[in-house]
């Protein structure tokens, strides 16, 4: 029995559904300091004008707040949209969800050109459902207009090697130049795959030089603006905590990520899928793209390993090439499988299912209450008790995340760099209050009893100090220094 599949429209609708959970939530729950800095730099283009070369980050203090990133494209996009409708988070996860649809399609018609119409459909339908494809798909990031891009040059650099021409090499250099520009490491895994298509090519050679070019211009100018500014999202240099080489050597880091992206990025049914298609026999040259693209993302992690290691989105590049060959596995046991084979394959995919859909609920959506969220409601006490047009000093060490939801800028701090000759300096510069929490020091980390915290309630909480104030339940604080 064959199956008859509808048209491309279905994975794509599928996936927008899942992705529509939770559109107009703040920015809370899994990542908020990372979709923190991305909304604050689209809020700081709006509300300041500024061009897409000057990024302006919520904690730079009392001064310009210009900073070293990554290529702000996304958070631009972003910005364009405010100046339409206003300051909504609903239309920065619009647009992701929007470049995740996108990708969705890119996807189904890459597996299509290497293994049918079929197992191009069911790959397209595994990246609409899993986990990792769906939450950044809708974040306040730009992981998903990174795997657009990505997605297009893939897509289009195959349709060049195939049927060669302008418009397709034009394209997937553009999807190259993107991915590139919005985070470095494409440059590698998505540059080597493309290149393995067609290295005798002098074209590919071309577009990749140049996509170099510009990617070396752009990091060289943003390194400008740290000179200037001193403020980095920490690329480079003693104070980066991205390159622990030494965590490679360690098993656990190895197993930690495979369990990790086995359970958010295959829900766990996908991986006995992704082995056997990375098993059967390739249908054409064209198909080592895939394996390789998977070797070269893990290698790219390696080149940042503690970075791979704690955030999750490093791996979210796995399913670009994951994909197809679960879709490629899932056609080729489905034509293998007798009558009663077939309905365990159902079984397994209705597992797979409901396991992304549990991952999503307990790891993801719960942690978008509003309700529940003990940051949301301190900045909103921060809002009405402290000058919108004065900065704070945010003891939150290095998340931005009280600092965006109050809608303030200032400076980020942790808890023991706090005393009161600091306190005095700042005082200086035109801080109006100390903030934080004697609960967690960053949204995502607690804050330990102990000598640090102890230090900290001396400095702040000193009877001397008349504006000392504490929130009723008696977990945040709130003193003013003007």
């Amino acid at each position: 029995m064959r199956l008859i599949l509808p048209g491309p429209w279905l994975p794509m609708l599928l996936g927008a559904a899942l992705r529509l959970v939770n559109i107009n939530a703040p920015i809370i729950g899994v990542h908020s300091w990372r979709q923190a800095d991305t909304a604050g730099l689209a809020r700081n283009f709006h509300l300041n004008h500024l061009p897409i070369w000057l990024p302006q980050v919520d904690w730079g203090g009392a001064g310009s707040g210009y900073a070293e990133t990554d290529f702000p494209i996304y958070s631009f996009g972003v910005s364009l949209l405010y100046q339409l409708f206003g300051v909504q988070e609903w239309l920065a996860r619009g647009l992701s969800l929007l470049c995740s649809i996108g990708a969705i399609y890119l996807i189904q018609r890459l597996g299509s050109n290497l293994f049918g119409r079929e197992a191009g459909w069911w790959g397209a339908l595994f990246f609409a459902l899993l986990p990792l494809s769906v939450f950044y798909g809708r974040s306040v990031q730009p992981e998903a207009l990174l795997m657009l891009s990505s997605a297009l040059a893939l897509e289009r650099g195959l349709a060049f090697q195939q049927r060669g021409g302008k418009l397709n090499l034009s394209l997937a250099g553009l999807g190259l130049a993107a991915a590139s520009l919005i985070k470095v490491l494409p440059l590698f895994w998505l540059g080597v795959p493309l290149l393995a298509l067609g290295w005798r090519r002098w074209q590919l050679w071309l577009v990749g030089g140049l996509v170099l070019i510009a990617t070396v211009a752009w990091y060289w100018h943003a390194h400008q603006l740290f000179q200037e500014t001193g403020l980095s999202f920490g690329f480079w240099g003693s104070k980066a905590s991205r390159y622990s080489w030494g965590d490679l050597l360690n098993w656990r880091y190895w197993g930690d990520i495979l369990l990790r992206f086995s359970l958010r990025g295959l829900g766990l049914v996908g991986l006995p899928l992704l082995i056997w298609g990375l098993w059967l026999p390739a249908q054409s040259k064209q198909e080592k793209i895939l394996p390789l693209g998977l070797l070269a993302v893990l290698l790219a992690g390696a080149l940042a390993p503690s970075s791979s290691y704690i955030h999750e989105y490093y791996q979210l590049p796995l399913l670009l090439f994951a994909c197809p060959l679960l879709g490629k596995a899932w056609q080729d046991l489905w034509k293998r499988a007798t009558s009663i084979g077939r309905r365990w394959l159902v079984i397994g995919f209705c597992l797979l299912v409901l396991i992304s859909l549990t991952v999503l609920r307990l790891n993801y959506w719960n942690l978008e209450n509003v309700a529940s969220s003990p940051i949301w409601a301190q900045a909103q006490e921060i809002k009405a008790q402290t000058p919108s047009n004065k900065p704070l000093v945010s003891v939150t060490a290095g998340d931005p995340t009280l600092l965006y939801l109050s809608d303030r800028k200032g400076w980020l701090l942790p808890p023991e760099a706090i005393n009161q000759n600091l306190i005095n300096q700042l005082k200086q510069q035109g801080a109006s209050a100390v903030v934080g929490s004697w609960q967690r020091i960053e949204n995502y980390s607690a804050f330990p009893d102990g000598p640090t915290k102890e230090n900290l309630k001396k400095v702040l909480l000193n009877p001397k100090n008349k504006n000392s104030k504490q929130t009723k339940s008696e977990e945040n604080y709130i003193i003013k220094i003007d």
